[in-house]
C-alpha cells in the first residue's frame, strides 16, 4: 500500500470545495436541530387531516323539504384542534359522496356515550356543519360552521374545556391544505351489507331519533323540526 508524499498538498480550489461541503453538512443537521422536523418534512399527518375515526351512526332527516345529514363518529384524538380537523374532513368526505342540504357531523372521544340520547352537551368534543348553499338553511349565514372543546377529554369521555369556533379564515386554511380526506371507518357496512341493520333515519316510517337528542347546536332544531339552526344547546 503506497501512501501519499508528506509533500503531497491540496489545491486551494480543492480546499474550498471540501470546505463548502462540510460547512453544509454541518449547516444541515444544525438545521434540522435549530428549526425543527415540521419546518423541514412538514407537519405530522394529524396536525393537518385530522386522525383516524369510526363511524358510530348516520341520521337523515327530512325537515319541509329538505333533506339533513347527521353524522355520528368517535376518535381518540386529545388535541380539540386535532377533533376538528378530523370532523372537517369527514364533513367533506361525506359531502362527495352523499347529497343534502345540510351536513353536520359531531365527534365523540372513544369513551364516550354509546345511547344515541345521551351524545350531546360535553359528549361533543367537536362539530361541523356544512352547507353548499347557507341562505337556505336558516340560522346559517356561511358554508361552515366548526367548533371544538379545547383541552383532553375526562375518563368518561366527557369534554370540560374552553368550547371555541374556527373562522371562516381559519377553515379554509384548514380544508385546502389537507393531504387526506377520507371518512371513517363504518363498521355498520359488513352488517349492512349481510343484510343487518342499517343507518338511522327518520321520517316516513323509519326509525325516528331518540327523543330529547340534541347533539349540540342545530341538531336541537333538526330533531325538533323547528329551523332555529343558530340555536345552542352547550
Amino acid at each position: 500500500m503506497k501512501f501519499l508524499p508528506t509533500s503531497f498538498r491540496l489545491s486551494r480550489k480543492l480546499l474550498i470545495i471540501v470546505a463548502g461541503v462540510v460547512v453544509l453538512s454541518g449547516a444541515s443537521g444544525a438545521a434540522a436541530i435549530l428549526v425543527g422536523r415540521d419546518a423541514l418534512l412538514g407537519p405530522p399527518a394529524e396536525q393537518v387531516s385530522g386522525v383516524a375515526c369510526t363511524t358510530v351512526t348516520t341520521v337523515r332527516l327530512d325537515r319541509n323539504g329538505q333533506h339533513w345529514l347527521r353524522k355520528y363518529v368517535r376518535s381518540d384524538a386529545k388535541d380539540g384542534e386535532v377533533r376538528v380537523k378530523t370532523a372537517l374532513r369527514v364533513a367533506g368526505a361525506v359531502s362527495n359522496h352523499e347529497t343534502a342540504d345540510l351536513y353536520q357531523v359531531i365527534l365523540l372521544d372513544t369513551a364516550g356515550p354509546i345511547n344515541r340520547a345521551d351524545m350531546r352537551g360535553r359528549a361533543i368534543g367537536a362539530e361541523v356543519l356544512f352547507a353548499r348553499d347557507p341562505s337556505a338553511i336558516p340560522g346559517m349565514s356561511a358554508p361552515f360552521v366548526a367548533r371544538y372543546t379545547d383541552g383532553k377529554p375526562a375518563e368518561n369521555g366527557e369534554f370540560y374545556g374552553e368550547r371555541k369556533e374556527l373562522s371562516l379564515d381559519e377553515i379554509k386554511t384548514i380544508v385546502t391544505g389537507m393531504d387526506e380526506r377520507a371518512d371513517c371507518i363504518d363498521p355498520n357496512a359488513v352488517a349492512d351489507a349481510g343484510g343487518g341493520q342499517g343507518e338511522a333515519k327518520a321520517e316516513g316510517g323509519h326509525e325516528a331519533p331518540a327523543e330529547g337528542e340534541g347533539g349540540g347546536e342545530h341538531a336541537a332544531a333538526a330533531e325538533e323540526g323547528t329551523h332555529e339552526v343558530a340555536k345552542s344547546e352547550h
